[in-house]
């Protein structure tokens, strides 16, 4: 259905072709009246979008409805991601040996739960890409990392088989082994100098050793890597990733061009950006990754009591708002 612009504005008792059109672009299909329901909803998504929540669809909602505008988070703050870190200081896996790796770089752990803060809250406001990282176990061993890993996550007891925070948590305490296996940790990582892929698409960067070929694997890979090229919103860590960890200058070596060298550089100077982009891989390309077809990757225990303090923290905070 197409509608002729300029759009009308629309409130509630409105109904019609230009109804039908709007609701399409909500998350819910409705009738082409525009009651309380679609009110409520229109709210919903101006509330998300940084937009007054006035339950009109007027030039700026028409705009952001059907750009598909992500939800917009603003930037942890400062007292927020003091705290995060201090959670991850203190938690039991930051003093944990990895096996062949040893004990993980301090900013690692400490950004991996501001990667998870992050991811949270994007979670709670209902941004897309979040919403996929936590989606039920699929039960298609071939493409999801959880269920490949299923009956680990049911010896340590974490089930994921409901769609919600803690499939996402899950989701983090596998990101943090993968993590120190494929990099021990370090942000600034290049490729397997071992490996002959070094085309702008299939060259591995960061901390997961992800190449830009993956971002077949959802549609909201690459929305999501605009997010973090715009900045803004949304945060790479980088300060804190980098502590105790040294970058020799070829490490910073990207090859090819394009929006695969772009991709590569993204993930080193944005860690938590190479970190969601991670997270979407391993629900739907999980053979991406060989620690993870061998499953090589240590599933900790005192991880997700680290993520899970770090979710407790949050909620707190969003109930004393």
């Amino acid at each position: 259905m197409t509608v002729e612009l300029p759009h009308p504005i629309l409130r509630e008792g409105d109904s019609g072709p230009a109804v039908a059109y709007m609701q399409s672009l909500l998350p819910h299909s409705f009738d082409g009246d525009f009651g309380p329901i679609t009110e409520e909803e229109v709210r919903e998504f101006q509330r998300t979008r940084g937009l007054e929540p006035d339950g009109v669809v007027g030039e700026q909602t028409w705009a952001a409805l059907e750009a598909q505008a992500p939800p917009v988070m603003p930037a942890l703050p400062s007292s927020t991601v003091a705290a995060v870190m201090l959670i991850a200081s203190v938690s039991e896996i930051a003093g944990y040996a990895w096996d062949d790796r040893g004990v993980a770089p301090e900013g690692y752990t400490q950004g991996m739960a501001l990667a998870f803060a992050q991811t949270y809250l994007r979670f709670q406001e209902r941004h897309p890409a979040a919403l996929e990282m936590a989606r039920a176990n699929t039960g298609d061993d071939d493409t999801d990392a959880l269920s490949w890993f299923n009956s680990d996550f049911a010896a340590l007891g974490m089930t994921n088989d409901r769609a919600g925070a803690d499939t996402l948590r899950h989701l983090y305490v596998l990101l943090l082994g993968l993590g120190m296996r494929e990099s021990s940790g370090r942000h600034c990582e290049g490729r397997d100098m071992s490996a002959d892929n070094v085309s702008s698409d299939t060259a591995e960067a960061g901390m997961f050793q992800t190449s830009y070929n993956a971002h077949v694997c959802s549609s909201q890979f690459d929305p999501v890597m605009d997010e973090f090229i715009a900045g803004g919103t949304v945060a790479g860590f980088r300060e804190v990733f980098e502590n105790g960890v040294s970058c020799s200058s070829s490490e910073w070596d990207c090859y090819g061009s394009g929006r695969g060298a772009d991709f590569q550089m993204l993930c080193k100077e944005c860690p938590a950006f190479a970190v969601e982009s991670c997270a979407l891989t391993l629900r739907s390309l999980r053979q991406h990754y060989g620690p993870v077809n061998r499953k090589e990757v240590e599933l900790k225990t005192e991880a997700d009591v680290m993520f899970r303090a770090v979710q407790t923290y949050l909620d707190w905070m969003g109930e004393s708002a």
